[in-house]
């Protein structure tokens, strides 16, 4: 007794639009993430030159940064803070990070316009002084 053979005529096939979807999701995940972390460092300071600096090659990325604009306007991420905000947004940062059994060694870095004048630099220093944490660095361009 022979054995019919079911043959099908219909060949498989991958719905691929469902996975172009998948795609763009992603691309859009990835442009929104970079977009706000470029977002952190305001383009809108304008940094002093520093010929003898040394350039940064690895970016810690628990880093903490303030932006001082040379109008005083101090900015941590993506929104204006003042000198308490600082000091409380570092105390609860400290409190997250012993929790989770890591150092209180993360860097604070202060972007400052080289147009701002020294009290509002001062200002962004003493917040971060307040809270204990020492391991502040100036941002500063490479001069060329």
């Amino acid at each position: 007794m022979a054995k019919k053979r079911i043959t099908n005529d219909e060949t498989a096939e991958v719905p691929i639009s469902s996975m172009i979807d998948v795609v763009f999701l992603l691309i859009i995940f990835f442009v929104v993430t970079a977009a706000i972390d470029k977002d952190v460092e305001d383009e809108k300071v304008i940094l002093a030159e520093a010929p003898h600096g040394k350039p940064v090659t690895k970016k810690d990325p628990r880093s903490v940064v303030i932006n001082v604009h040379q109008d005083g306007v101090m900015t941590m991420g993506l929104r204006e803070v003042k000198q308490q905000d600082i000091t409380r947004a570092l105390e609860e940062m400290k409190v997250k990070e012993a929790e989770a059994g890591r150092g209180l060694d993360f860097p604070i870095i202060i972007r400052a316009d080289y147009n701002a004048q020294h009290w509002y630099v001062k200002q962004a220093m003493e917040a971060v002084t307040n809270t204990g944490l020492y391991t502040v660095k100036i941002n500063a361009m490479l001069s060329e």
